[in-house]
C-alpha cells in the first residue's frame, strides 16, 4: 500500500491573497530602492576641514590600543586634550592602571603599573625608559583627530581627510595610517588607525569621541 499524500489545492490565490504579496514586494522594492538613494555625507574640501580640526582645542578620545613590538599586548585608551596639556591613560581589561600620563610644555608625569611617580620633560623619552613603549606622544594630540601637524608628509583620501602622514623623529620613520573614519561626528574623525616604526604595530581604535569647541 503507497502512502497517501495531501492533494495540493489548485484553487487561484484569493484577492486578499494576492493584494498581500503585491504589498510586501512593493515595500520591500521601495526600501533597497531607500537604501540604494541613501545619500552620503558630502566631502568638504581640506583647508575648511583642517581649519574646523584646528578649533578643537578641548576633546576627548575612549578606545582601545593594540601594540606589537618588543612587548605585546592590549589597552583601554584614554585620550584628553585642553590647551597647553594632554592626558593619557592606558588600563587593562580589569581596569587596572598600565600607565597615566600627563603633559604640558614644562613638565611631564608618569604614574606607572606598580603605583610610582616620575617626573620629566620628554613625555616620549619618558615612557620609553620606564615601560619599553614606544609611542610618539607630542604629536598624538593633532595626529590623533587626522591633523597632520609637524608631519614631514602626508596624504588625503577622497573626502579630502587625511589617509596617510609620516614623520623623521632622530632616526625613527613613523607611519600612521587612517584606515576608517568616524562621520557620525562635526568634523568626522578617525576611527581607526595603524601606527608603526619599523617592525612595530601600534592599533588604535576610538569608540567614543567627545568634543568641547571652544
Amino acid at each position: 500500500m503507497f502512502p497517501s499524500f495531501a492533494r495540493r489545492s489548485s484553487r487561484a490565490p484569493s484577492s486578499t491573497t494576492w493584494l498581500r504579496h503585491a504589498a510586501g514586494a512593493a515595500l520591500l522594492l521601495s526600501l533597497l530602492t531607500g537604501c540604494a538613494t541613501q545619500p552620503e555625507r558630502p566631502a568638504v574640501d581640506w583647508p575648511s576641514h583642517q581649519a574646523s580640526l584646528t578649533q578643537l582645542s578641548h576633546y576627548q578620545a575612549r578606545g582601545k590600543l593594540g601594540y606589537r613590538g618588543t612587548k605585546r599586548f592590549g589597552a583601554n585608551l584614554v585620550w584628553q586634550t585642553a590647551p597647553r596639556q594632554d592626558h593619557l591613560l592606558l588600563t587593562n581589561f580589569l581596569g587596572k592602571t598600565l600607565l597615566k600620563l600627563d603633559a604640558t610644555p614644562s613638565q611631564v608625569t608618569l604614574l606607572s603599573h606598580d603605583g610610582n611617580t616620575y617626573r620629566g620633560r620628554d613625555a616620549s623619552q619618558l615612557i620609553y625608559q620606564l615601560t619599553d613603549i614606544n609611542l610618539p606622544v607630542e604629536y598624538m594630540r593633532h595626529w590623533l583627530i587626522g591633523l597632520p601637524t609637524g608631519a614631514d608628509t602626508f596624504q588625503l583620501d577622497q573626502n579630502n581627510r587625511v589617509a596617510y602622514l609620516a614623520k623623521q623623529i632622530d632616526d625613527q620613520l613613523w607611519q600612521l595610517d587612517y584606515l576608517d573614519y568616524d562621520d557620525s561626528v562635526t568634523p568626522a574623525l578617525p576611527r581607526r588607525m595603524q601606527l608603526s616604526q619599523g617592525t612595530l604595530r601600534i592599533t588604535l581604535v576610538i569608540n567614543e569621541w567627545q568634543l568641547n569647541h571652544k
